[in-house]
């Protein structure tokens, strides 16, 4: 076993707690518009999930014509533990700051 993070988790994770977040099918023109990743970043980071399996394009009234795409279980997977990492990271952040602050 290699000791380095998956490529593809590290790469799409940040399209992966937006859709979470959002808890609705994105299409790519929607992940553009979102203020949380940039048009480049919102390509790439579309491309490598879906080839990696995270996302799974599903239909969409609102959007007949586009794609939209949802994340799949092992998608929902990363996303919350993603979530979960980067929220204890900043209580950590947040009780060092606190302490160092005391002092």
């Amino acid at each position: 076993m290699n000791d380095h993070g998956d490529p593809f988790r590290t790469v799409a994770c940040e399209l992966l707690c937006v859709l979470a977040d959002e808890g609705r099918p994105m299409s790519l023109r929607d992940l553009e518009d979102s203020d949380r990743l940039g048009r480049a970043a919102a390509t790439r980071q579309l491309s490598v999930a879906r080839v990696a399996g995270f996302v799974r394009t599903v239909p969409c009234p609102e959007h007949p014509l586009e794609p939209t795409y949802r994340p799949t279980t092992l998608g929902l997977m990363i996303a919350r533990r993603s979530s979960r990492a980067a929220a204890a990271a900043g209580g950590l952040r947040d009780a060092a700051d606190a302490t160092w602050a005391a002092a």
